[in-house]
């Protein structure tokens, strides 16, 4: 006895979606990963810099050398925790 049609068809599309899904699992396992370029590692490291250098910042004012007003900063300096005065 012969399936019906619509049961060919079922059979069908799952046959063909698990040949495109191992195809696609196939060319993911051959392919070399690629790595970030210098300038997009580079503008990372700095954000990381910067964002490090933010969370250190305290709510306490002070005033920097040109006179305007900052915050108090605790940062690492020689190994040793310091308070410096930062642009907010």
């Amino acid at each position: 006895m012969r399936p019906s049609p619509f049961v060919e068809a079922m059979e069908a599309g799952r046959h063909e979606g698990e040949a495109r899904r191992h195809a696609d699992e196939r060319a993911l396992r051959e392919t070399r990963p690629e790595r970030p370029s210098v300038v997009a590692s580079l503008a990372a490291a700095t954000l990381r810099v910067v964002r490090r250098d933010r969370h250190s910042l305290t709510d306490y004012p002070c005033r920097l050398p040109n006179g305007k007003i900052g915050r108090t900063a605790v940062v690492q300096r020689g190994g040793e925790w310091v308070l410096v005065c930062r642009v907010a």
